[in-house]
């Protein structure tokens, strides 16, 4: 049975806080603040109060074009990514197609993954954010990446697993076409199954596993 896993980046894979407030949060705030000044900082306030924390949301509504921030997040540090060799090792050993779908600049992404100890052949695609797009695709909640993967891997929806921490953009989307849903970290009634994390996850499907998530 070919399988497909469609794993989220920020906050799953790397689930780390202090580096999404300092290098994320921070990088945002400056750009804001440069652009549009206290009027900027007051709708940045308004969209991560209304939005559960995107204050990213708000590069739109200001007219601050998202390469702007992308530029500064690819070349921010990052120092405060500590590598997994646990979930590094868990998903590694996952049979079946692997995909990396985020929010965050590609460039970025390949290197958090390396940082985390993944190595290239890990993943069989990395989609994130790429010029000339306005923003990231993920951010607009849209069913076609997952779609288009699992076309271009020829698996059915019933095999395909989408994993995330955000019901809107990881896995609703995915569910529209049929996809189990996982999300991590927190609690969520709409979703197939709830994990800690994504080591917890694959524990869970493992063949040697008895509790394998069955069609």
């Amino acid at each position: 049975m070919k399988r497909l896993f469609v794993f989220d980046l920020d906050g799953t894979l790397n689930r780390n806080p202090e580096f999404y407030t300092t290098v994320y949060s921070r990088t945002l705030e400056q750009l804001i603040k440069e652009f549009s000044g206290d009027e900027g900082m007051t709708m940045l306030a308004y969209f991560r109060q209304a939005c559960q924390g995107r204050g990213e949301l708000a590069l739109s509504a200001l007219n601050i074009p998202f390469s702007a921030w992308a530029k500064r997040l690819c070349a921010a540090p990052l120092e405060l990514i500590v590598p997994q060799p646990d979930i590094v090792a868990a998903t590694r050993s996952l049979s079946g197609k692997k995909v990396v779908y985020t929010g965050s600049p590609t460039y970025m992404a390949h290197a958090m993954l390396a940082k985390l100890g993944y190595l290239s052949s890990d993943f069989d695609d990395v989609i994130g954010w790429r010029e000339p797009e306005t923003c990231p695709v993920k951010w607009t909640c849209t069913s076609r990446v997952f779609l288009e993967c699992l076309r271009r891997y020829k698996i059915s929806p019933t095999n395909a697993y989408s994993i995330g921490d955000n019901w809107n953009t990881d896995l609703l989307p995915a569910k529209s076409l049929g996809m189990r849903t996982i999300i991590i970290g927190s609690d969520c009634a709409d979703a197939d199954l709830c994990f800690s994390d994504v080591l917890s996850f694959v524990e869970h499907v493992t063949p040697n596993n008895r509790t394998v998530l069955a069609g």
